[in-house]
């Protein structure tokens, strides 16, 4: 390189620490490449991710003291980079030995990466909170404000510990040190010292680095230092860098064990940036103790993990709170699932349902309608969305109806989030003896059930599940394990305030009475695809399988959970987890495993059917007869959190990668819009059999260019976005069309 200043700008410090994570530590710059892409917007949208770093939450609120604790746990990654990237690389810059507080400088240097992140950071969340949270300018910059201080917080203190324990060649081989003493020389092998002189030799050229806050200092040579002085100053930089890693797994030890106080919740961006931090860590040291072997000796590790992980002492598995896993599990087989099938076990669950059809055909009659009309709905799952646009939704119904759709309403279907909307709507429809209570207090319900359920999930993912685990709590006499499902319920229970900790039980009488609609819960069997039907009245009849002479010799394709589980205490279970489960997402909630032989594992009913419309249609086909000679017509009502039509719009393939990936990316992307198809011939079925006394009536939200996330998180925008999408003109032409079909013969 012959022009001089490129030269000198090629071979300084900072330039030359790129260029060897470049090469060398690619690893390290994944981190920053997720969390550049998280604030940049630019990974996982419709998931909600980027909205953990830019509209953090803490004790239930945007403020500035969630972007402090972001900050704090940001600086801790900063420092973790920088104490992995010294014990790795270090070695090969052999004047920072004999720099003056040498880890400082090697920071300094190193900051290219931390600085250009923060700089983003900061843009990217006065962009967002201007634009989504619709704040003033002054508010936002106290939270950018309050992320500094908990960044330079973290940095200063780190710094301060090493500028106390950290020696350099002077202070520890007494070398002209400035106080005239001398240490004594430490004395090694000559076997040592060539490895030593080897790696020296492996050094890279650095000619200049820059010291604070931005001189330019020339690189003094070091050659007649011996090899092993210099390699010292290394090592015991490093050890005391072990120290402090050490502090910090304690840090996440103690956030585990006091993870029930809502205090040491901290907002989940920041528990990425801890996790992120612990796994630098780890394999920072093994990287530099092991060197070479260091990915060898990881893939034999995962391998024994793997292998551990099948003894029970090692397999932490999530459970079904409520039910009774200390007694003989459930067989679970083709044959047992037929037994279960009995033409008598089918015609006492029918029988029972015709005492809940007949009582709410009773209550109509007290009102002088003979005939009523009969309303099922359906409700879409789609997280903290789906959850507030169906409840909001049913509050517009019932606001133009006089709060009569839960009385016109006999169930209720769905998956997800809809029906966590749809059963927090129906508990307090069922305590306050009708809807005006509600409508009265909409605001503050919307509140509620809008409120975030993704901190304390992810918190506790990573603080403790990650990680070994073994803090339990008791619920109806059995011990279960604390995980972020039990994070999860706990979050819900305190969001909705505790009014849905009911044994699923309790809600027996009042679906037999007909005091509120029924509501169907199926979750997904994880191991052959069947659904699991939980109702506290047996509905064994919407196994399709068996309603029909046609279906005789056909397979069951689900399980009634209530007759199935009977010997396992199904009546305790907890409602809030029939509801976890019904809304459980890969990866992002752990599948919870029932008492079984052989053990099986539920997950979100969206995987089957993310509307719950089968399982409706099966209700009407088995109930046909009472319904043609006891109501006026069926009302099939959808609540959707999106828009068949826009969910179906033509998509172009363009890049290779497209190419590479369409198979897999469409088939996953597809899955709801292919149930739209399954459904919509279901439906035609359905008319069939009711030709003129059937109505469907459908109420979508439409989606704007900046899509309405699927999180259980949503911005304060995206609140109101879907609030407003409850009265859009098309939901209140749906209204319209309700009403007039509702109106009583």
């Amino acid at each position: 390189m012959k022009n001089p200043v490129l030269r000198t700008i090629y071979y300084s410090f900072p330039v030359q620490l790129i260029i060897l994570h470049v090469k060398k530590g690619q690893l390290l710059l994944l981190y920053w490449i997720f969390l550049f892409a998280c604030v940049l917007q630019n990974f996982g949208n419709n998931f909600g991710i980027p909205y953990l770093f830019l509209d953090p939450e803490y004790m239930g609120k945007v403020s500035w003291l969630a972007f402090f604790i972001i900050g704090v746990c940001l600086g801790i990654f900063i420092m973790a980079y920088n104490i992995s990237s010294y014990m790795l690389n270090s070695f090969r810059f052999p004047f920072l030995a004999c720099l003056y507080k040498t880890f400082e400088k090697y920071c300094y240097n190193n900051a290219v990466m931390p600085v250009l992140f923060l700089l983003t950071y900061i843009i990217s969340i006065y962009h967002f909170q201007l634009k989504n949270q619709l704040l003033p300018f002054w508010m936002i910059t106290i939270q950018v404000l309050s992320l500094l201080a908990g960044v330079s917080f973290v940095i200063f203190s780190t710094l301060k510990y090493f500028q106390h324990t950290n020696k350099d060649i002077y202070k520890l081989f007494g070398v002209a040190t400035h106080d005239g003493t001398h240490d004594d020389v430490k004395v090694i092998s000559p076997i040592r010292d060539t490895h030593l002189k080897k790696q020296r030799r492996r050094g890279w050229r650095v000619d200049t680095y820059i010291t604070f806050p931005f001189k330019l200092r020339l690189v003094r040579s070091t050659s007649h230092y011996k090899s092993f002085m210099l390699a010292s100053v290394f090592r015991q930089n490093h050890i005391n860098a072990a120290v402090l890693e050490m502090v910090i797994f304690l840090l996440f030890i103690i956030l585990g064990l006091f993870r029930d106080y809502k205090v040491f919740r901290i907002p989940a961006g920041a528990s990425i940036l801890l996790l992120f931090t612990m796994i630098i860590m780890i394999g920072g040291v093994f990287r530099f103790w092991l060197r070479g072997w260091a990915y060898t000796v990881l893939a034999l590790l995962l391998i024994v993990i793997n292998f551990l992980s099948g003894f029970e002492v090692f397999n932490f598995k999530n459970k079904a709170y409520g039910l009774n896993y200390d007694t003989t599990p459930a067989v679970y087989s083709i044959k047992s699932l037929e037994e279960k099938l009995s033409d008598y076990q089918l015609q006492k669950d029918y029988e029972t349902g015709i005492v809940s059809l007949e009582n709410w055909k009773k209550k109509w009659q007290e009102r002088g309608v003979q005939k009523p009309k009969l309303v099922v709905l359906n409700v879409s799952g789609g997280g903290v969305r789906s959850a507030l646009y169906t409840f909001n939704t049913l509050a517009e119904i019932d606001s133009s109806m006089n709060g009569q759709l839960l009385q016109h309403a006999q169930l209720i279907s769905g998956s997800s989030g809809g029906l966590i909307g749809a059963s927090y709507y129906r508990e307090l429809f069922l305590r306050n003896k009708g809807a005006s209570e509600i409508l009265n207090h909409k605001q503050k319900y919307l509140n509620n059930i809008s409120k975030d359920l993704l901190n304390a999930t992810a918190f506790s993912f990573i603080i403790s599940d990650l990680f070994l685990n073994f803090q339990q709590f008791k619920y109806n006499g059995q011990t279960y394990l604390k995980d972020r499902a039990y994070a999860f319920e706990e979050q819900l229970n305190e969001n909705t305030g505790h009014i849905l900790d009911k044994k699923i039980s309790e809600y027996y009488l009042p679906e037999l009475k007909a005091d509120i609609p029924r509501l169907i819960i199926t979750p997904t069997i994880v191991n052959d695809g069947r659904s699991m039907v939980i109702s506290p009245l047996q509905s064994s009849y919407l196994l399709k399988s068996k309603n029909n002479s046609e279906y005789k010799e056909a397979l069951a394709d689900g399980l009634d959970f209530m007759s199935f589980f009977e010997d396992q205490d199904a009546q305790n279970l907890r409602y809030l987890t029939a509801l976890r489960m019904n809304a459980t997402f890969p990866y992002i909630m752990p599948a919870a495993q029932l008492p079984s032989d052989p053990a099986f594992q539920v997950m979100d009913a969206g995987v089957r059917d993310n509307y719950g419309v089968q399982i409706s249609i099966r209700y009407l086909i088995a109930f046909r007869q009472w319904i043609l000679q006891n109501t006026s017509g069926v009302v099939f009502v959808q609540i959707r959190d999106n828009n068949k039509y826009e969910q179906s719009q033509m998509k172009t393939i363009r890049s290779l990668w497209e190419k590479t990936m369409s198979p897999f990316k469409n088939l996953s992307s597809n899955l709801i819009v292919m149930q739209d198809y399954v459904n919509d011939s279901f439906s035609e079925y359905l008319k069939t059999l009711y030709g003129d006394n059937i109505n469907f009536v459908d109420f979508q939200m439409h989606q704007n260019e900046d899509r309405v996330s699927l999180s259980w998180h949503l911005t304060e925008k995206e609140k109101q976005y879907v609030v407003q999408q409850g009265s859009s003109t098309d939901n209140i032409a749906a209204i319209k069309y309700l009403k007039s079909i509702l109106k009583e013969k």
